[in-house]
């Protein structure tokens, strides 16, 4: 190898600008797919947890009515067109940021079984800060309301409705 051949001080970095470009955009894409992987994925969860109220004998309406009570620190549900409508954005809302969340976390998950696994873990650690944290201390109708089992299935779900929107081959390297 003849000096010629060896990267100068200006090859290297324009490579290194290509990589943090690369690496940038990488990242927007990732938190991109995890924000409407997020809303995709609140929407389902939404509408199951719609399906499961009913079949408890309370309203559909009642997960939007909860969820309400995050935004205006209620102590219990208050029943309104306006809570309603309040209870959807905030969920989409907190979907959309979860799922950005988890876009962010996908850069260590390498290939479709760590991806699954850690989109469970993902929902599950949800399901701990948001209901056996959060619930506990802020908002304790999170204690009181919602059936607890179906919770954790329904975060559960959460998670893997996220994995989907990661699938592309530009996220998976070889080891």
């Amino acid at each position: 190898m003849d000096a010629a051949s060896i990267p100068g001080p200006a090859l290297r970095a324009e490579r290194s600008g290509a990589s943090a470009i690369a690496a940038s955009s990488d990242l927007g894409d990732r938190i991109s797919r995890g924000t409407l992987a997020g809303i995709a994925a609140g929407l389902l969860f939404l509408l199951a947890n719609m399906a499961w109220a009913t079949k408890s004998d309370l309203p559909a309406i009642a997960p939007l009515l909860d969820i309400s009570t995050i935004f205006y620190f209620d102590d219990k549900p208050t029943v309104s067109p306006e809570h309603m409508f309040v209870g959807l954005i905030t969920h989409l809302a907190l979907s959309a940021a979860f799922g950005a969340l988890f876009g962010l976390l996908t850069s260590r998950l390498r290939n479709l079984q760590s991806l699954a696994v850690g989109a469970l873990g993902f929902g599950l650690v949800l399901y701990l800060v948001n209901f056996q944290v959060l619930g506990r201390v802020v908002f304790e109708w999170f204690q009181e309301g919602p059936d607890q089992w179906f919770e954790v299935a329904a975060h559960l779900g959460f998670g893997l409705l996220l994995v989907p929107f990661f699938l592309s081959h530009r996220f998976f390297s070889t080891p």
